[in-house]
């Protein structure tokens, strides 16, 4: 017995040798596999959190224009989203990818939108306040993004963009808590330039050491 009791002893000893040898060996894939999985759990966690924002906002696009006696103070611009307000479909996966890029990877107004205006003269009497009146685009979880807005053409450019993002939004609303908004959100994280740059510098590094 106090023989079998060491070749067990000695057989877990030597497995145990073998498996940091083995670590020794493999450190740069082992570190790889951990920021990998790290990465994908942090995606995983940030888009749990931004599904439970979205479906709020999704759900305040849709009562913002919902029918009623004042909405003619602020339902300028419904009629553009009247279609996607209408939707009751389920999403499917990449419709919802997108739909994640689209209300949390993208700037309003977007990089393109400021280098196309930039630089043009305001116009004379332009009144941001007169611009937006009647508009969905008054109330000022919007209007902030017309801050340096000053032309009426710009004014309009921000407003089909705000009107892709609320799109987005009220995709990721009628897909509510699901796994597939879940990790469609994910992809979109992992997606962004700012993690495939980081993931970049991680394989370098490991590749340098």
């Amino acid at each position: 017995m106090a023989a079998d009791g060491k070749d067990v002893t000695g057989g877990v000893a030597g497995l145990a040798r073998n498996l940091v040898a083995q670590a020794r060996e493999n450190w740069r894939l082992l570190i790889g596999a951990g920021f990998v999985a790290a990465g994908i759990y942090s995606a995983i966690e940030i888009s749990d959190r931004q599904g439970r924002f979205d479906l709020p906002s999704g759900y305040a696009v849709r009562m913002t224009c919902e029918a009623d006696p004042e909405a003619v103070l602020w339902s300028g611009g419904c009629e553009r989203i009247a279609s996607d307000i209408a939707r009751t479909d389920k999403p499917g996966f990449f419709e919802l990818y997108r739909a994640f890029v689209g209300a949390h990877h993208r700037q309003i107004p977007s990089p393109e939108t400021q280098r196309r205006f930039k630089g043009i003269p305001c116009e004379a009497g332009f009144n941001i306040e007169t611009a937006l009146r009647g508009t969905r685009y008054v109330f000022i979880p919007l209007r902030q993004h017309f801050a340096t807005a000053c032309t009426a053409a710009e004014v309009q450019a921000i407003e089909h963009e705000l009107d892709e993002r609320d799109r987005a939004l009220l995709t990721i609303e009628r897909a509510g808590l699901s796994h597939a908004a879940l990790y469609a959100g994910a992809l979109a994280n992992l997606t962004e330039p700012i993690a495939i740059l980081a993931a970049a510098i991680v394989v370098a590094a490991l590749l340098i050491l």
